[in-house]
């Protein structure tokens, strides 16, 4: 189990998912992760030591199922809760967003072989959308029983062993199990009819191509959306407005910047300014409150 004492490094380190990720404040500022092959299936185990907005897509070739394993109702996918007993399963290439605010919380990922044989798993791996899926009673809590036994017997031990195939096929069979009842998101009454993946999909794209942050007007104008229609999307899948995500977003673009040690004769203001950030006290205050040191701090350990 690998740990980390910095959101980003934690984050570059997470697998199977190409992810924008935003800390959504830091609780006790530890993260670990750990990674385990168990003859086909992959078993990532993690916690966070704060919160964090998640925007990825799977990139493993099969099946990935997604697992609170802590503070599930907290844990909000695709602008629902979880809840205690269920799990998103994300098809191979598609998109998904997962919230938690504010909380350190742990989860786990089990990315399945394509092409198990399984009617439950075929359908889903098949889908062009992420789903939350409902599990059948005393499932949920097997798996998860499962996932804590093989992380905390495995992760220490060397690779490829009997016991790492036999614990893949366990926990396979485990997770299968849980797959009956999928269904996507329930309907809410009153929500006008549009695709909320395809605007987060459409938003987050806009936002990687920019040369910097757009403002959130700007933003919704990109998509195609109204300013109205943009704020309810992002509260229901961050529970924030665009605004505040954007915010999140730059602190953390800023600081691997400044973590990379930026060009020796760069000061702060120079990374800021060229960002298009000119209320330097004013950043500065929010990167201390949500890192827990200036700007200046960071550049100069990073060249230290």
């Amino acid at each position: 189990m690998q740990s980390f004492d910095d959101f980003d490094a934690w984050g570059d380190a997470v697998s199977g998912a190409s992810l924008r990720l935003a800390c959504d404040a830091v609780d006790t500022g530890v993260w670990t992760l750990g990674i385990l092959e168990l003859g086909g299936v992959v078993l990532q185990v993690a916690s966070e030591g704060g919160g964090n907005l998640c925007y990825g897509a799977n990139t493993h070739p099969g099946l990935t199922l997604f697992v609170p394993l802590t503070l599930a109702a907290e844990h909000v996918a695709n602008g629902e809760p979880l809840g205690d007993d269920a799990l998103l399963a994300i098809p191979s290439g598609v998109d998904f967003r997962i919230g938690v605010r504010r909380r350190s919380h742990a989860w786990c990922s089990i990315a399945l072989p394509a092409g198990i044989a399984d009617p439950a798993t075929t359908v889903l791996a098949a889908s062009a959308n992420s789903a939350r899926v409902a599990c059948p009673p005393g499932t949920f809590s097997r798996l998860t029983g499962i996932v804590t036994g093989i992380a905390g017997t495995l992760l220490a031990r060397p690779a490829g062993t009997a016991a790492h195939h036999a614990a893949g096929r366990d926990l396979a069979a485990a997770a299968v199990a849980c797959l009956p009842g999928a269904s996507s998101a329930r309907p809410v009454p009153g929500r006008p009819r549009l695709d909320r993946a395809a605007i987060i999909r459409r938003a987050m794209a806009a936002i990687d191509a920019a040369p910097m942050l757009p403002t959130a007007r700007a933003l919704a104008a990109h998509v195609g959306v109204t300013d109205r229609t943009l704020l309810r999307t992002f509260q229901e899948s961050y529970g924030m407005p665009p605004k505040r995500y954007l915010m999140l977003r730059e602190l953390h673009l800023v600081r691997r910047i400044l973590r990379a040690g930026a060009p020796e004769d760069d000061t702060v203001a120079d990374v800021l300014t060229r960002h298009g950030i000119w209320e330097f006290g004013r950043f500065a205050a929010r990167y201390r409150w949500h890192f827990g040191e200036s700007p200046s701090v960071t550049l100069r350990r990073a060249r230290a």
